[in-house]
């Protein structure tokens, strides 16, 4: 696996060496666009509009617009001289409990493990945000954009969670019927809690799998076979909240 970033964790004086790895991929069936008139492959290119010519990456920079057709420059040894800790060390500013942050404020995640040498000073961080039950929160630059970032104990290493900035969350306030209340009765509550109570149990993550995948690729097969593909019917639509409650609640018994 291909580390993603490379640098330190340091908390007080204490400096960990360590390698920050993607902690999910993204597993889909990838189709490509093809011209439905002749079945052509349809592709992107990246064409300068001054000479017209196609260009490789190498071949492009970045640019800041200053004006109308106008731009600062900036290559990567540009941006590796941005003064920032954070471009090669994750300096966590405070330590504090879990359950302060919020779902909303969380982006993606990534497993960080120890460099040569860093092990002890990992294995120090982990148990003792474990025995604490902490979380520490700092930032780090990576693809060009300093991030929040959050690290806490996992599965008997560190893990890091990308965190969305305050401004970058959007007040569920804007939307229409957000924190709406409606007239409920005490037999739909209770029928709710029951139906809720009858369908808990321990997570098991594994149970659950990518079943439009699944029916895609049944889906392809037919095609190929020439096969008749045969398109299941609707669910039977209940009449009312309380029919659909104890329905729900007989069929889980």
């Amino acid at each position: 696996m291909r580390a993603t970033w490379k640098g330190s964790i340091s908390f007080g004086l204490v400096n960990i060496p360590v390698k920050v790895y993607k902690a999910a991929t993204q597993k889909e069936i990838k189709f490509h666009l093809l011209h439905s008139a002749d079945g052509g492959r349809i592709r992107y290119r990246k064409v300068c509009e001054k000479c017209g010519k196609e260009v490789s990456d190498g071949e492009i920079v970045r640019g800041y617009e200053i004006s109308k057709n106008e731009y600062v420059i900036l290559t990567d040894e540009d941006f590796e001289k941005i003064p920032l800790k954070s471009t090669k060390s994750i300096e966590i500013r405070q330590f504090f409990d879990p359950a302060e942050l919020g779902l909303i404020y969380y982006s993606s995640f990534y497993y960080i493990s120890p460099d040569k040498g860093g092990e002890k000073a990992y294995y120090l961080l982990k148990r003792a945000m474990e025995e604490t039950n902490s979380m520490g929160i700092g930032k780090m630059t990576m693809r060009g954009k300093e991030n929040l970032v959050a690290l806490r104990p996992y599965d008997g290493g560190i893990v890091l969670a990308q965190l969305h900035y305050i401004d970058e969350v959007r007040s569920p306030l804007e939307l229409p019927g957000w924190g709406a209340k409606a007239d409920i009765t005490e037999e739909e509550l209770e029928l709710a809690k029951k139906l809720i109570l009858a369908m808990k149990k321990p997570l098991k993550l594994g149970e659950f799998r990518d079943e439009y995948k699944e029916a895609l690729m049944q889906l392809i097969e037919a095609k190929l076979s020439g096969r008749e593909i045969v398109v299941s019917e609707g669910v039977e639509e209940v009449k009312s909240l309380i029919d659909a409650l104890k329905a729900s609640l007989e069929a889980v018994k």
